[in-house]
């Protein structure tokens, strides 16, 4: 946590941010799915083949300039009998606004392959901007302006999560702005209903899908936790592969038990 603030040299900032900002007409739940302790993992599959898990967890909560914010982490292993293939060990965290779902700064330990690095990333809503440092480029600052407040790859996701559909029209385009590695991507998603196979039994869903950019799919259920369900990527990027097509699937759902 201690390199973190950079954070807390800027925490005016946060100050600053403008909740009036939203994406397009999309409404945020008055009540959020996510709560804390709440914990999944999933299965990775690259051109069909299992090659390893994402873990997810909302644990851990931060203080800055005397307001709470929550904090998810992820991390994504490369199964072990594959490591001597290609091992992959990506570990990051993301302080984030529960009243929007922007995020306010990421943390990101990368080991893909050969490649490893360490990157500090600063979001700032009001600005619509991205301040991002590369240990591999001896931290010198980066900037990435979006048409909207820019979200990581872990607030996209609690952020569809969180939309109320019920308020959306048919085909109402979902305007977002958000950074894959180092490349930003301004893109809509849509909504529609669908049914899936969960746990054996057939369960109503919501999926949103992309419109350009990555090509994201991401499908959850229709229920309380909105638990997320599968996410397809068309293009996902991975270092000494370039782009493939990634499916992640649900293995395990642990409901958190205290509201953010």
């Amino acid at each position: 946590m201690k390199r973190m603030f950079v954070m807390k040299r800027k925490a005016f900032f946060v100050l600053f941010l403008v909740f009036g900002l939203s994406y397009g007409e999309a409404k945020i739940l008055s009540s959020l799915p996510m709560k804390y302790g709440e914990r999944l993992s999933f299965r990775i599959y690259i051109l069909g083949q299992y090659v390893g898990n994402h873990f997810m967890q909302i644990n851990r909560q931060t203080n800055i300039a005397g307001v709470i914010y929550p904090i998810v982490a992820g991390r994504t292993l490369t199964r072990e009998d594959l490591r001597h293939l290609y091992d992959m060990d990506d570990r990051d965290w993301t302080i984030f606004d529960k009243r929007t779902l922007f995020p306010l700064y990421n943390e990101r330990i990368v080991k893909e392959g050969k490649w490893e690095d360490f990157l500090k990333q600063e979001f700032v809503a009001s600005e619509r901007a991205c301040y991002y440092y590369h240990r591999t480029r001896n931290y010198e600052r980066n900037e990435m302006k979006g048409k909207l407040p820019i979200m990581d790859y872990n607030t996209l996701i609690l952020y569809f999560r969180s939309l109320d559909y019920d308020r959306m029209s048919v085909d109402q385009e979902i305007p977002v702005s958000y950074k894959h590695r180092d490349t930003l991507y301004e893109t809509t998603f849509t909504s529609r209903k669908i049914t899936v196979t969960y746990k054996k039994n057939k369960v109503p869903a919501i999926q949103v899908r992309e419109k350009g950019g990555l090509g994201i799919y991401f499908t959850m259920l229709d229920d309380e936790n909105r638990t997320p369900y599968e996410i397809r990527i068309a293009a996902f990027y991975i270092v000494g592969f370039r782009f493939v097509d990634l499916r992640v699937a649900i293995e395990n759902f642990q409901p958190g038990t205290t509201s953010l």
